[in-house]
């Protein structure tokens, strides 16, 4: 018998859900924006699941504004204090919802790689592209207070600021087999 799956993987596990995380992190979007950027996603199954995101603590409306009768509403999304498994609902995961998580991480990084090599810049944007990979030798101190250093480092620039451009910066750490 499986275990219950937790509420924050219940949010995040739901590819929908999740590339829509993805388009809200650091951003003031519209739900008109996110149609535009998840084209293939039906409207309503697109409001469907903004306001699952939006019940379960994920996105914030930020303003509503009427037009044509209809409200459109301006979400964001914290992504300093939101949208993290904790430890104790990682705990609580399925081997299975771990493999989707992992999964799903995997893929997003894929489907933002290929937008990039498609839109053709590349070489332009090469300064801000990186592949790194290292094996570091810690026991559990170490590794809470590298989270808690890169998490201070990253802080400042976790908000959209002018002239500044938005990278997706990913970081997964595995222990060895």
């Amino acid at each position: 018998m499986t275990e219950p799956s937790t509420p924050m993987a219940d949010l995040l596990l739901h590819p929908i859900r999740f590339r829509i995380v993805q388009r809200v992190l650091g951003r003031e979007v519209t739900t008109t924006d996110l149609k535009q950027d998840l084209p293939d996603v039906p409207a309503t199954t697109l409001y469907r699941h903004v306001a699952a995101l939006i019940e379960g603590g994920m996105l914030t409306v930020v303003r509503e504004r009427r037009i044509r009768g209809a409200i459109e509403r301006t979400l964001t999304l914290d992504q300093a204090t939101t949208g993290r498994i904790g430890i104790d609902e990682a705990r609580a995961m399925t081997p299975d919802q771990h493999r989707s998580a992992f999964l799903l991480v995997l893929t997003q990084l894929i489907a933002d790689f290929d937008r990039m090599v498609e839109r053709g810049d590349l070489d332009a944007r090469l300064e801000q592209f990186g592949l790194n990979q290292a094996s570091l030798y810690v026991d559990a101190a170490d590794l809470d207070s590298l989270r808690e250093g890169i998490g201070a480092l990253i802080e400042p620039y976790l908000q959209t600021q002018p002239g500044k451009d938005r990278i997706t910066w990913s970081i997964i750490s595995l222990p060895d087999t």
